[in-house]
């Protein structure tokens, strides 16, 4: 590895270093606690090192949200080009979407909705605010796109696509901030019984044709 290389390596280990220890700050205390000295401090980084990279904790966090909404257009770009062979099982490859964006990093993926609340934006300054809207408005087009074609085909009911589209996005979403708190609260939770059984309703729900094996009360009860 040439001298360049190793300097960009090290450039990016670095800065990785500090998203990974903004985010356990935002985890166990949350975003108000955070301060770019905590930061230096967890990541072992000096102070003046961690400015090199980031101007700010908002540019570091927004850093961590742009990365991993990146992989969630991939996953759904994906099963956007594979739609025609996916057709009879779109809505359950959107909701594998959906589990496998929370799934691969559950404190940026809650941290991304914390932002995206109005008074965070508005607080942003425009450039990384232009910067979460974009990121954001590429996988909201990605669902869009895949509801559509499901609305078009006739596999999901005749409806508004972008309207059904955010009933699925939401109801996913709704289950996982219950459910976190829920673990929050009481440290203990039900997602993977809960979600399955929400994907159980919409199906039965959402296509034109419901599936005819299998009902909404096979799904395991909670404990």
């Amino acid at each position: 590895m040439g001298v360049i290389e190793r300097r960009k390596r090290e450039r990016e280990v670095r800065r990785e270093l500090a998203v990974d220890a903004a985010m356990a700050i935002f985890e166990e205390e949350g975003y108000h606690a955070i301060t770019m000295e905590k930061i230096a401090d967890r990541a072992e980084l000096s102070r003046a090192a961690l400015y090199l990279y980031f101007k700010n904790k908002e540019e570091i966090l927004i850093s961590a949200m742009v990365s991993l909404t990146d992989y969630f257009a991939r996953l759904l770009q994906d099963l956007y080009d594979k739609r025609e062979q996916n057709k009879d099982r779109l809505l359950e490859g959107l909701w594998e979407c959906f589990k496998k964006f929370y799934e691969r990093d559950p404190v940026t993926f809650s941290a991304s909705h914390y932002f995206f609340q109005s008074e965070m934006i508005r607080n942003l300054p425009k450039e990384l605010a232009d910067i979460l809207q974009e990121s954001g408005s590429k996988v909201v087009g990605l669902q869009h796109k895949v509801v559509e074609y499901g609305v078009k085909e006739g596999v999901f009911i005749q409806c508004n696509p972008k309207t059904l589209s955010e009933v699925i996005w939401t109801s996913f979403l709704g289950i996982v901030n219950l459910e976190r708190c829920k673990n929050a609260l009481a440290h203990k939770g039900h997602l993977d019984i809960t979600e399955s059984f929400a994907l159980a309703v919409l199906l039965r729900g959402i296509l034109a044709k419901p599936p005819v094996k299998g009902t909404i009360t096979s799904v395991k009860s909670r404990a």
